[in-house]
């Protein structure tokens, strides 16, 4: 068989695959990334979200509309498009917490990680007490501690709660898996607006902690929020589930992640993360389904099978995935390259309207 030209590189590093196998058959868009060259040209994962800017949801061709490549994120709840089922951060800041499933994680330092993440957070009063934290942008909770940052004001617009501790950023970035100094600016009572900048918190104390702390007006706390097994600071997350590969063998963890098993065995398009064993490929996959006679969908073996075996046939690096995550499918399959829908969505409205996704963007230019 003659060798196959590769395709151009959307920008270096970066290398969209079509991918069409009869045997399906199956329809196929896979993003190749090398991670170390396209970090040297500026080129960067982020994490999009559709109501940050009070949109709700979106189509994901309008949230890459101006990167390089895009593909649809995680789960999301009907009845709250603004919570998602797991975990997301956006540029250092976190916007939901870890759940029980599996996520995607990119490190500073632009190493991936997938993994169950947890949170650990905490305040640190002046005097050295360490407080915990268990909530997050959510309602204050009557026995403990809920942080609240800047996004929490897209799930509500007032906190009630005994005590509000409001913190301003001392330190010019504040990174997860890392501790940042804060200003107390004011302590409130009983009720108050959420109005918070991005470089401000509130801490809630609830009625029924035993809070022994001495925290007033002025004093300087330490905030931390950490996010293991992630060790070094961490960029971008995105949530989705279940896992497909585990350190090299297909591991479908659907029931661990509390997923249908007719989910995992059924035929579905499917949209898809994963990494090789040095870290340093990435993979975005696409398989369009529910279209017989073009692209019927895959079940998550299939796809695990497709992504740890097949897909060094169809890349530069010839390397397949050594760990891998299943992301939100369905309807919500959709792959962008250079502003267009390279895939063909399974709905017949066409595009279906989603949460959030990963894209990777040219900052280099």
């Amino acid at each position: 068989m003659a060798c196959q030209p590769q395709p151009p590189e959307l920008a270096p590093g970066v290398v969209h695959h079509p991918v069409y196998l009869s045997e399906g058959p199956w329809s196929i868009h896979v993003i190749e990334v090398d991670l170390a060259k396209a970090r040297q040209a500026g080129v960067r994962l982020r994490s999009v979200r559709a109501d940050l800017d009070g949109e709700g949801l979106v189509k994901t061709s309008v949230l890459a509309a101006q990167a390089l490549a895009g593909i649809n994120g995680d789960f999301f709840f009907n009845g709250d498009p603004g919570r998602t089922a797991g975990l997301q951060i956006c540029d250092g800041k976190l916007l939901q917490t870890p759940q029980r499933r599996t996520a995607f994680a990119m490190g500073t330092d632009g190493l991936p990680l997938i993994a169950v993440f947890q949170f650990q957070a905490g305040l640190i009063a002046a005097a050295g007490e360490v407080l915990p934290i268990v909530g997050f942008n959510s309602r204050a909770m009557a026995d403990g501690l809920t942080l609240y940052n800047y996004y929490g004001q897209m799930r509500a617009d007032s906190v009630h709660a005994a005590l509000g501790l409001q913190l301003q950023g001392l330190d010019a970035t504040a990174a997860i898996n890392d501790t940042v100094a804060a200003r107390v600016l004011q302590i409130r009572r009983r009720g108050w607006p959420l109005l918070l900048a991005r470089d401000q918190w509130v801490v809630a104390i609830g009625r029924d902690y035993p809070l022994e702390a001495s925290i007033a007006p002025g004093d300087t706390v330490q905030l931390y929020c950490n996010l293991p097994p992630a060790s070094g600071t961490v960029g971008e997350a995105i949530g989705g589930g279940p896992r497909i590969i585990r350190d090299g063998d297909i591991s479908i963890e659907y029931a661990q992640e509390n997923l249908d098993a007719d989910f995992a065995s059924e035929r579905h398009p499917r949209s898809a993360i994963g990494y090789s064993r040095d870290r340093g490929t990435l993979f975005l996959v696409a398989v369009d389904g529910r279209q017989p006679g073009y692209s019927v969908g895959m079940s998550l073996e299939e796809l695990a099978q497709f992504m740890r075996y097949g897909l060094a046939e169809h890349s530069v690096s010839k390397t397949n995935a050594y760990q891998a995550l299943n992301l939100d499918g369905g309807g919500s399959t959709t792959m962008v390259v250079q502003g267009k829908v390279a895939n063909r969505p399974s709905d017949q409205t066409g595009e279906r309207l989603v949460a959030n996704a990963l894209l990777l963007v040219n900052e280099g230019k």
